[in-house]
């Protein structure tokens, strides 16, 4: 099977669960599907404009609507292509992001927000909290792409993930013998400003006795403090890349998870689809895994080096071997560093939640990983849970969580407990500490007791943690960028510094 039939494989998987909760919702009632263009409510927040837009305003051009819910790993891999259609067509071209939320955290201003920021997004983009776009449109998925012609027709959708090709021959197509650029009229765009301080939307962290490290994410770098907050070093030259070398001209692209180990730290450059290591006594950056193309590869082993990953998102070390979230895939890859190869170990490749052996267990968009006493921990955001997995042996057991489409902020009993699309986990003391993303705050899972509480609400939408110490944990925090500590049990937050640490040259600014 090739690369694309693969991923439409995987994603007729995906959408059957999808299909099923939209039929539920409209009870029976026929899927109508807008032949031309539906003006846009007049009540709806715009994002990235100085006012809402109308259908006039985008009369003479090709319109892409962009139907996603923050945080789904398929939608935000249609981001980079989009910006390639933005770059060939120019303003004969106008993407417009149509947020049609699953999550609650996704239906607030504050939410979307927070996702433009997060990936630095500059076209229109709508909030449609009622999906009454999504429903005049007939979509059924994440993502859809639906493309309007100059003349208002709907020309052609696309259901799942789309490549560059499969997008630009079809919108080339629509924009034959539409006027010229030079004729339309300006559209009333202005985006957001996106906050540069020491710290962008930092993503992932890693702790020794000696070190502190922090995944920049915005900022296309690794940071290096001591457990007090004096900053060691700085990894990577700010500037989006995958050059390896010393630690002044190596280069990441929106890293994500880190591990530490003997040594050596393994990060998850996720977007440049690389699994790199860091050797923290010689100060050199080298990449281990990863051809730096993405693409669907739910099976076989291959030589590392070779291998095309689907987004990494975090790492972990155990028994040899460096486990590491694919996101993309909905599985667990595994490392050998021995006989450097790598390979899907856990995980048939389709979204769900399904408990049992490694090669029957499913994912949703596996993110944060923690290992203690044979035991691989993950936190799947698409479906609000906490899965267990027995090392080396692969069983799968879900501690929280109940589907695809069930989240909430609700402490007590594990088996009642909800998340909302938690992104971070880290064990500590015989509880497991949860970066609860879109809940905003930092839960607990007692291994003990199975009942889940929260420790700290309130924070700026946590993406990852780990223990400072027994009685600290520090919590990266994307929308507030920067790094807070937690004290446990009392769950008091404070500032945890970085003494000496300065944004990257402008030159690097996205």
């Amino acid at each position: 099977m090739n690369a694309r039939a693969a991923t439409a494989k995987r994603f007729l998987l995906v959408l059957a669960a999808t299909v099923v909760v939209v039929a539920g919702l409209l009870a029976g009632v026929p899927v109508l599907r807008a032949q031309t263009a539906v003006p846009f409510p007049t009540d709806l927040p715009w994002f990235n404009v100085s006012r809402p837009l109308t259908l006039a305003d985008l009369e003479g051009r090709a319109v892409l609507l962009d139907f996603f819910t923050p945080g789904c790993i398929n939608c935000v891999h249609m981001l980079p292509d989009e910006q390639q259609l933005e770059r060939r067509f120019g303003n004969r071209l106008v993407i417009v992001g149509i947020d049609s939320p699953k999550f609650t955290a996704s239906s607030t201003r504050a939410g979307l927000e927070s996702f433009i920021v997060r990936y630095e997004l500059k076209h229109p983009i709508v909030l449609d909290p009622q999906s009454s776009l999504w429903n005049a449109y007939g979509v059924q998925a994440w993502p859809t792409l639906v493309l309007i012609g100059p003349d208002g027709r709907v020309r052609n959708r696309w259901i799942g993930e789309q490549d560059y090709q499969q997008l630009a021959g079809p919108i080339a197509a629509a924009l034959a013998g539409a006027p010229p650029a030079s004729s339309l009229k300006p559209l009333p765009l202005r985006a957001m400003r996106m906050p540069h301080g020491a710290l962008a939307t930092p993503a992932g962290i890693a702790v020794s006795a000696t070190q502190v490290a922090i995944a920049d994410t915005s900022h296309n770098r690794i940071v290096l403090a001591d457990p007090n907050g004096r900053l060691q070093a700085v990894i990577g030259t700010g500037c989006a890349g995958r050059a390896d070398g010393d630690y002044a001209h190596a280069e990441f692209n929106r890293p994500h998870g880190l591990t530490l180990r003997d040594g050596v730290l393994y990060v998850a450059d996720t977007d440049n689809q690389l699994i790199r290591r860091i050797d923290l006594r010689t100060r050199e950056v080298g990449t281990i895994a990863g051809n730096g193309q993405r693409a669907f590869r739910n099976q076989g082993e291959s030589a590392a080096l070779a291998a095309t990953l689907n987004s990494p998102w975090d790492v972990a070390w155990s028994g040899g071997k460096l486990y590491v979230s694919m996101a993309g895939d909905h599985q667990i890859w595994r490392y050998d560093p021995g006989a450097k190869t790598i390979a899907p170990w856990a995980g048939t490749g389709s979204e769900g939640l399904k408990d049992g052996s490694r090669e029957e267990a499913e994912f949703a968009q596996p993110s944060g990983l923690s290992v203690h006493d044979g035991v691989l921990y993950d936190v799947d955001p698409e479906s609000s849970s906490v899965r267990a997995i027995t090392l080396p042996a692969g069983e799968v057991k879900t501690l929280v969580g109940r589907g695809l489409f069930d989240f909430g902020m609700k402490d007590g009993s594990a088996g009642r407990a909800l998340l909302q699309h938690a992104e971070g986990i880290a064990w500590n003391a015989g509880n497991l500490y949860i970066a609860d993303t879109f809940n905003n705050a930092l839960r607990k899972l007692d291994l003990g007791s199975g009942r889940v509480e929260t420790v700290a609400p309130g924070l700026g939408r946590p993406l990852a943690v780990a223990p400072l110490s027994p009685d600290t944990l520090l919590i990266a925090e994307g929308d507030s960028n920067r790094i807070d500590a937690v004290h446990l049990p009392d769950g008091k937050v404070t500032p945890w510094t970085i003494t000496g640490l300065g944004a990257p040259s402008p030159k690097c600014m996205r």
